[in-house]
């Protein structure tokens, strides 16, 4: 066989992409990208690899094709393209010229039909085929010499596998959609004859022509072909890929040429796509000049080399396998003073290795706070060093933490790499570079101590070029403080939070994780019995057909696959059958299991007896941590069984845990910023400000509110800070859209200033684009720009949440800085361990425990003076759920 002829079907590509990335996804001056970017992610994927030597991207010309005017209801169910996907279209034609790639678009064909002829002229030159694309309709052009590639879900079409997928040849797959149908194309194909029925007549007739030639021995519902004869013939005609056009260009004319990266990383930058920056090199990967990088071989070449960088600014970047802040081993150290000089010093390694004599040597140095240094990650390398008895200090700057502050919203991290595009322009040797991969990947310690010194001192340099332009940033964005004030002060925090862990009873959670699967498994017969039959219970499409088809409930919501079957839908529907409610509690006991009691086993630390999860600082956008590995945010706190959860959670042996939980902090927060005297005199006064909307919303007096009353008062408030509507409010309350919407009225009247607040703050949002926090943290809002009405009513939502709960966040870690170090000042045992939204965990011995409840009530009620009283509720007990 020749050369391999790839055929991209551009349209599919343009909207699987549109669907495929979050439609939030646009530049700092609000152009939608999703289309663009996911565009971009597939068509690299495509030519990454060996480059094919023929290619063409076929798009669908503007206009109407034959089979519009052989029936005019073709496509007619198709919804009128999105304004947000519309906008991007000429920016993915300029995708693919910087690529300088063949484009077709033929008038009056569609884009099938084009790759059709070419994939019959391509193979009658004795080529390979590629066809990029998921159209189902591509199958009936596959043969051994041309493959249908889905390159969403990596899968490559031969003829076996559309036999497997499809159940017939792909030389049968024409009349097969001609029978059935195509409804994303509005094909008619023919009533009331479905696949099954199909596959048993492929079997006996082979093909449709066979099928009317032989009407006579149809029997049952095959009969309705030959009583739809014509609708066959048409569906046929409309399905057909058209192979021999007239085109006006032949396989040699599609033959590609390198393109030039200079022009692509120009486009790329332009649509700020930093994470595809290419590098100009041929390799993709900026050459290391290993010139001006050195090798530490001897430890007086240390002790010389510490000297000399005395006083300088010089980044610190550690090396450890594997890359764990509990489990890594240090390998080396590598120290940079910029791009063109750093150094690694080896710990560990088969030859050259200086051994733990090179750390006691660069401990004085690392130890010192007046000696400046820069890092990328501050908490993780402090807990690395802390765990090898090097306590890092004098950090001056971690460009991680200044990258997420500049913006807090971007999709791709705020890894060394993606910054080292972003503001140097060039890429970094990936580590697989050096370690390899799959079964032969070495470890770190096993690689050739040159090559890991030119990759450490590699990545070191860049950290160290890195801190000038992005403090730079950060100083224009005027957010220095938070740099210095809370974050970087919060990271040594967090890594001693991190170091210490929270010890769990694997022996109480195991009991926990029988009884809920006996309990689960109990509640599953009950559904399959009432359902007349055992079906998938994780599975939203046969869940659908039980609920919907088979029961006929009604239809809540559907989604792009089918019925909807989430939560809200399921509780709708409770009322109905038992189905339903039965289901929910099947998912909450399945949660419980898959997500706390099995997760919380498998996550301790074997030497420890602790969990030891990671306090992500820079993936919240509006500034509140979060926890993996587990995630420890999302341990359940209302219900029997949620607290059970809790009470696993135990301090070590003789001590006590000490919970101190904010009281409506975010309303307090609303208070504070909207200034509506009506919330600021609850507060101040104690009065109980659920109690008193509840006695607004239904024109009672405070003491004749009822239990279910002050309820949806709660109900109210809250939804104001999240900024749900009527129609969302309703469904919570189980109340009419128009109840609903009364209620909120009632609520801004009785708290005018709380809608003036919003109105000022959505109104100012549109007008720069962003929102900030108490603490001058700033969140970008590019929705607020779009054209789309949803994504725009997202952005406000933001808009006006962001300000409250980023405040919120700001407040907590303030406070738990102020924590840390009155506990330090203090000389006190207790220990901070866990933070959960509005909540801080503490464990203590019992003879700190009196002044350690002061401290901390201080500190939590006093950390930033706000217009209204922090009250805390604070709780001790054996075990997380007593304190609780």
């Amino acid at each position: 066989m020749g050369s391999r002829v790839v055929l991209i079907d551009g349209s599919s590509l343009i909207f699987r992409a549109f669907f495929a990335i979050p439609s939030s996804f646009t530049t700092s001056d609000g152009l939608h990208t999703n289309a663009i970017y996911g565009f971009a992610l597939m068509f690299r994927k495509i030519l990454s690899g060996k480059m094919p030597e023929y290619a063409a991207m076929v798009f669908d010309a503007p206009g109407k094709t034959f089979r519009d005017e052989r029936y005019p209801e073709y496509k007619a169910n198709r919804p009128r393209m999105a304004p947000d996907l519309a906008e991007q279209l000429p920016w993915i034609d300029r995708v693919v010229d910087v690529h300088d790639f063949p484009v077709l678009r033929v008038p009056g064909v569609e884009a099938d039909d084009v790759i059709g002829t070419l994939t019959r002229q391509a193979v009658a030159a004795g080529h390979e085929v590629h066809i990029i694309s998921s159209d189902k309709d591509f199958a009936q052009l596959i043969t051994d010499h041309v493959k249908m590639v889905d390159t969403m879900r990596d899968i490559t079409y031969d003829p076996e596998l559309v036999r497997k997928k499809w159940g017939v040849l792909p030389s049968q797959m024409r009349d097969y959609l001609a029978i059935v149908g195509d409804s994303s194309d509005n094909v008619p194909g023919v009533p009331g004859v479905g696949e099954k029925t199909v596959k048993e007549l492929f079997a006996e007739f082979g093909d449709l022509a066979t099928m009317l030639e032989r009407e006579d021995q149809l029997t049952g519902r095959a009969k309705n072909i030959a009583k739809h004869r014509d609708l066959a013939l048409l569906s046929q005609e409309l399905v057909t890929i058209d192979q021999h056009l007239e085109l006006e260009l032949s396989i040699e004319d599609l033959r590609i040429t390198p393109p030039d990266r200079a022009r692509i990383n120009a486009l790329y930058r332009e649509l700020e796509f930093n994470s595809l920056l290419a590098a100009e090199d041929q390799d993709g990967i900026e050459s290391i000049d290993t010139e001006r990088f050195e090798l530490i071989t001897s430890l007086a070449e240390l002790d010389a080399l510490l000297v000399d960088l005395a006083g300088k600014q010089v980044a610190v970047h550690p090396l450890c396998e594997p890359w764990d802040f509990m489990s890594g081993g240090l390998v080396g150290v590598a120290l940079g003073t910029g791009r063109g000089k750093a150094w690694y010093v080896p710990l560990y390694a088969p030859t050259g290795g200086l051994g733990s004599a090179a750390l006691r040597g660069l401990r004085p140095f690392l130890e010192d706070p007046a000696q400046p240094k820069t890092v990328h990650d501050l908490r993780d390398t402090w807990c690395l060093f802390k765990r090898h008895d090097v306590d890092l200090r004098g950090v001056t700057a971690d460009v991680q933490l200044a990258s997420f502050l500049i913006d807090p919203t971007k999709i791709i991290p705020h890894q060394l790499g993606q910054m080292t595009k972003e503001y140097l322009q060039r890429t970094l040797k990936p580590l697989k570079q050096l370690t390899g991969g799959g079964q032969t990947q070495l470890t770190l310690e096993d690689c050739d101590v040159a090559e890991t010194s030119a990759w450490a001192c590699h990545v070191a340099a860049a950290v160290a070029e890195l801190r000038d332009p992005v403090l730079a940033k950060l100083d224009d964005e005027g957010r220095t403080h938070l740099l210095y004030e809370v974050e970087m002060p919060l990271a040594y925090v967090l890594g001693q939070m991190q170091l210490a862990g929270v010890r769990v009873d694997p022996v109480e959670l195991a009991a926990m994780e029988a009884e809920f699967t006996e309990r689960r498994d109990l509640i599953a017969a009950q559904i399959y019995e009432a359902a007349g039959g055992e079906f998938n219970l994780n599975s939203p499409k046969q869940l659908g057909e039980v609920l919907f088809d088979k029961l006929e409930l009604p239809v809540i919501k559907r989604t792009k696959t089918g019925y909807s079957t989430a939560a809200d839908v399921l509780e709708r529907l409770a009322d109905e059958h038992e189905i339903p409610r039965l289901v929910l509690r099947w998912r909450s006991l399945e949660k419980l299991i898959n997500t706390y009691t099995r997760v919380l086993v498998e996550s301790r630390n074997p030497d420890t007896g602790r969990i030891h999860a990671t306090f992500q600082q820079t993936t919240g956008s509006s500034g509140r941590l979060i926890t993996t590995n587990p995630d420890l945010q999302r341990t359940p706190i209302r219900g029997e069984d949620g607290s059970r959860i809790r009470s696993a959670f135990v301090p070590r042996d003789g001590w006590v845990f000490i919970s101190a939980d904010w009281s409506q902090i975010e309303l307090r927060m609303l208070a504070h910023v909207s200034k509506d005297p009506a919330l600021l005199e609850s507060f101040r006064e104690g009065i109980d400000l659920h109690r008193r909307t509840a006695s607004t919303l239904f024109d009672v007096a405070p003491e004749d509110v009822t239990p279910e009353q002050r309820n949806m008062g709660k109900t109210v408030n809250f939804a104001t800070i999240y900024g749900q509507g009527a129609t969302a409010l309703g469904q919570q309350l189980k109340i009419t859209r128009s109840e609903a919407k009364r209620l909120i009225e009632r609520y801004f009247e009785a708290y005018a200033g709380v809608r003036t607040w919003l109105d000022e703050t959505i109104a100012r949002a549109h007008e720069v684009g962003y929102v900030d926090t108490l603490l001058g943290r700033r969140r970008y809002i590019p929705e607020l720009k779009s054209n789309n009405f949803s994504d725009r009513g997202y952005g406000e939502r933001v808009a006006a949440n962001t300000p409250i709960q980023g405040s919120a966040a700001d407040l907590c870690k303030l406070t738990m800085i102020q924590i840390a170090e009155r506990i330090a000042a203090e000389d006190l045992e207790l220990v901070m361990t866990v933070q959960i939204h509005d909540e801080l965990l503490f464990e203590c011995p019992p003879h700190d425990l009196e002044r350690s409840v002061a401290l901390i009530r201080d500190r939590m009620e006093h950390s930033f003076p706000l217009e209204v009283p922090l009250v805390v509720d604070i709780g001790t007990g054996a075990s997380w759920g007593e304190a609780h």
